[in-house]
């Protein structure tokens, strides 16, 4: 494929240059911004700079879109949009709720993102393919086919990955179907935005961007971790990173303002369970495909300080407890997700989260289906707390093996510091 063959999708995607400041940031803060980036600037020559302009003009689009839809109204709060943070309480009061934007990571984010789009000549200099970076992958398949940009990065695929640095014949086996169906996974008309969005930001909307930023299969490889994950999630889940530390654009600071932001996309397959985990940085999740079944996308979130969470031991750095998923009002703690209802949910730092989704029975081919959600984590600078990992629970009775609904289970939290 010819750069001029980008021609048409680049003219499309020029409005996002630009994005009138919302009146609760200071404009001047956002428009006179200053960037120090990670990286020395990356250099393309001509013949693939067509390409680099694309994916960056894609990424601008997914960050405006995604900064709108956090700080608009939704008609309970003003300037924000509403989020689900817990999913029940020990007295049973429901899941709980607050306006996003009242939370000071997140407006620091919202902040740092219309800096970028606002600012992107300049901001750019911080942005590069990634094209050097082994560990990052292209899903292959009809999604590249469809993208000038993923063919002429070449990426490493997905069907490499599994057959090359997994060795689990299981979990192989597991991403090897993953692979095949991928592109059916996070495309087609269930691909749906929550209202918040102005627009549309998925694959459907912005191939090049979701062939081409990168995605890591986080599970998939051999790890002491992984004894407390489930085969079929390995080889089933994979995340992207569009704006972060490990991204394509990647800001250390702005304005002098150390940037925390990490902002992405996952999808995991569905009729599968993404065990209890905790991490000490705050994450939130967009929902963005219908479900075909009320209960399809289900979500458990409880926060550290729940009187349900027992602490068994500390040092000074770890608190290690216990939660009892075999409850008998356990099902309780369970919330569905969707486009249209509780579709963002925040998860506090150390909050102990899982997603189950189920749908096996609702879909003609289930194996085509995912979960696929707009993805980011807030204060990822912080450094002292631990912020790249994730800690898997295990089962209190069998440590070292998966944590299961309908039993105790422990998990190791991270004593956070400020």
């Amino acid at each position: 494929m010819k750069p001029i063959a980008l021609l048409a999708t680049l003219l499309c995607c020029q409005s996002a240059l630009a994005a009138p400041v919302p009146d609760f940031l200071d404009p001047d803060e956002i428009n006179n911004a200053t960037f120090t980036c990670l990286d020395a600037p990356a250099e393309y020559s001509p013949e693939a700079q067509p390409y680099v302009d694309q994916l960056w003009d894609e990424t601008l689009k997914y960050l405006e879109a995604y900064a709108v839809a956090l700080s608009s109204t939704d008609g309970n709060c003003r300037h924000s949009d509403l989020s689900m943070v817990e999913t029940n309480t020990h007295d049973l009061k429901g899941p709980q709720y607050m306006c996003i934007m009242d939370q000071r990571d997140m407006q620091l984010m919202v902040k740092h993102i219309y800096a970028v789009i606002n600012n992107p000549d300049k901001a750019k200099a911080c942005f590069g393919a990634r094209e050097d970076v082994d560990w990052i992958y292209s899903p292959g398949g009809e999604l590249e086919r469809r993208s000038p940009v993923a063919q002429w990065l070449n990426r490493t695929t997905f069907s490499e990955f599994f057959e090359t640095k997994v060795t689990d014949p299981e979990v192989q086996a597991y991403g090897r179907e993953f692979t095949k169906h991928f592109a059916k996974m996070v495309t087609g008309d269930d691909l749906v935005m929550p209202k918040a969005f102005p627009y549309d930001v998925s694959a459907n909307a912005l191939p090049n961007l979701w062939a081409s930023v990168g995605w890591f299969p986080m599970y998939a490889e051999e790890s002491q971790r992984n004894l407390r994950n489930f085969d079929k999630t390995r080889g089933s889940y994979a995340y992207a990173e569009v704006f972060g530390h490990w991204g394509l654009l990647r800001i250390e600071a702005i304005n002098g303002e150390k940037v925390g932001a990490e902002v992405g996309m996952v999808a995991q397959r569905i009729d599968s369970f993404y065990p209890y985990h905790n991490h000490a940085i705050s994450e939130i999740y967009y929902t963005i495909r219908e479900p075909a079944c009320a209960d399809e996308f289900q979500n458990f979130a409880v926060r550290e300080n729940s009187p349900l969470v027992k602490t068994l031991s500390e040092t000074d750095t770890l608190r290690e407890v216990e939660f009892d998923a075999g409850m008998d009002n356990e099902a309780m703690f369970w919330t569905s997700t969707s486009p249209h209802k509780d579709d963002l949910v925040y998860f506090h730092q150390n909050t102990i989260h899982a997603f189950n989704y189920n749908g096996a029975d609702c879909h003609a081919k289930p194996e085509e289906k995912a979960i696929v959600t707009v993805w980011a984590r807030s204060n990822a600078h912080d450094k002292r707390n631990d912020y790249g990992t994730t800690r898997l629970c295990e089962s209190s009775e069998r440590p070292d093996t998966p944590a299961m609904r309908g039993e105790a289970i422990r998990c190791d939290l991270t004593k956070t510091k400020y």
